[in-house]
């Protein structure tokens, strides 16, 4: 009876260990961290500057087939129209980032919930210690009430891109010799973000 108590005891212990050489919550979300930040904005070519004259593209370098683009961003309420003039309002001016070109959004991607971890089994060469495959909820930070507009999301190909639902992903997680820390060592994991406007010539 006691050896078979000091077996279990022994399992136990074996588990525990195990368990407690998994990554953590705080582990998981410094390694996917980097791949979270970063503003999801509308972008355009010809969003680079207001006000905005639409004519010939000779003259202005916006031609005027580009009107339904402005007026959704007129009807979202980041410009105003004065006959084929654009220019930002308030709202505009808050969202508008010139670097980006575009009216931007959300300010990058959060964790919702870590849903598994489990070893990996697969073979991730020598530099490779330990690794974990990760299932995890992400989900979009807050986004603004103009980008859940009809008009918006019908500028997106992709309008999963304006949503914050979450959605799962599988990420590959490790520790790598001679490094600290846990590592994202997945080069699939990438995350769509944004809304590319096309522009008509």
């Amino acid at each position: 009876m006691r050896i078979k108590a000091l077996a279990l005891a022994a399992t136990s212990a074996l588990l525990l260990t195990a368990c407690s050489d998994s990554p953590s919550d705080t582990d998981i979300q410094a390694a996917l961290q980097p791949r979270l930040e970063g503003a999801s904005c509308v972008t355009a070519a010809m969003f680079k500057s207001f006000p905005v004259t639409l004519g010939s593209t000779f003259s202005t370098g916006v031609s005027s087939g580009n009107a339904p683009a402005f007026d959704a961003l007129t009807d979202a309420g980041l410009l105003a129209k004065s006959d084929k003039t654009y220019s930002l309002t308030d709202p505009g001016r808050a969202a508008y980032v010139e670097q980006a070109s575009g009216f931007c959004y959300s300010q990058g991607y959060e964790i919702a919930k870590i849903k598994d971890i489990s070893p990996n089994t697969g073979p991730m060469g020598a530099a490779v210690d330990k690794s974990w495959i990760v299932t995890v909820d992400i989900r979009q930070k807050p986004i603004a009430a103009w980008a859940k507009t009809p008009a918006i999301e019908k500028l997106a190909r992709n309008p999963e891109n304006l949503s914050d639902v979450p959605k799962t992903y599988h990420v590959t997680v490790g520790r790598v010799k001679g490094e600290q820390g846990l590592k994202l060592i997945d080069p699939r994991f990438s995350i769509m973000r944004g809304v590319s406007v096309s522009q008509g010539y």
